[in-house]
């Protein structure tokens, strides 16, 4: 692909109303709705996927952790235990680069990704530049650092072992898997952008105008904890469950807001099913 080429992508991915400004979680969605974007136009992506060490291993709690500019986490701060974006080919003068297409980070346009390795850098990240089909992973837990293979005709295991070191012992990150079964079914791909769509429509609307009103500060709270902790907004607008923090009390001082935004949570579930149907239907 050219730069040029490369550059109009990006414009169109930039026009797709895809929800880049709330940052908290759901990169997986985004990339994922961006290959299927460009698969709709005879493009074909990869994805690099980091990894911190609070993904792989026991024994590391390394992190990617940014100043949050909305002022919307609750700690000041956001963080990650990984990362994905697409990734392009572009050529130049002959020369093969590979392009990071993340709006999020690099609003600006594909940067070559070791530039986007260096932007979220973090002691011992692991990446893996994969075909853009594959949606999520599955992180499996592995007992004293190892492994066991199965022999399929006899399900018996089939050693040695696999021997991690010490630092990557008790977890490692495996079975990534398509946007295919209960995935599909259960609309993940549609229900994470939604939770994003809303959570930016929430921060836009009820908490950016009361940021400098020294009245509002224990609503502000609330609405942080609400808006900022991804895990406590997935649990009241996508799941209707109550944790320690978003407990009935919770429910209760705030059950208006809440009713109002679930209501527009699930019309935007219904808009990114469209969206995804009608890119199916343009696949090449």
């Amino acid at each position: 692909m050219s730069t040029y080429t490369a550059s109009i992508l990006f414009e169109q991915i930039q026009n797709a109303g895809i929800p880049f400004g709330y940052q908290q979680a759901n990169c997986h969605n985004i990339a994922h709705y961006i290959s299927l974007l460009a698969e709709s136009q005879g493009i074909i992506l990869a994805k690099i996927w980091a990894f911190t060490p609070g993904i792989y291993t026991s024994h590391g709690s390394g992190i990617i952790s940014f100043i949050d500019q909305n002022r919307l986490s609750p700690t000041g701060k956001i963080d990650w235990v990984y990362h994905v974006a697409p990734v392009l080919l572009v050529e130049e003068k002959g020369i093969l680069t590979k392009m990071a297409i993340d709006p999020v980070l690099f609003p600006n346009g594909p940067v070559p990704y070791k530039i986007w390795l260096a932007k979220i850098k973090t002691r011992k990240l692991i990446y893996l530049i994969m075909d853009a089909e594959w949606y999520l992973f599955n992180t499996s837990h592995a007992q004293q650092s190892q492994l066991e293979f199965f022999d399929e005709s006899t399900d018996e295991p089939v050693r040695p072992n696999i021997v991690f070191p010490s630092w990557f012992a008790n977890k490692c990150v495996t079975d990534f898997f398509k946007y295919e079964d209960d995935s599909k079914l259960n609309c993940w791909l549609e229900k994470g952008l939604a939770i994003n769509d809303t959570a930016s429509l929430f921060y836009e609307n009820e908490i950016k105008p009361i940021l400098e009103d020294p009245y509002q500060t224990d609503l502000l709270k609330d609405y942080r904890d609400l808006v900022g902790n991804v895990l406590n907004f997935e649990a009241v607008f996508r799941d209707y469950v109550y944790n320690y923090e978003m407990n009935e009390d919770f429910y209760q001082r705030h059950w208006l807001i809440i009713e109002k935004y679930r209501n527009i949570f699930n019309m935007h579930v219904e808009k990114w099913q469209t969206k995804v149907t009608q890119l199916n239907l343009l696949q090449f």
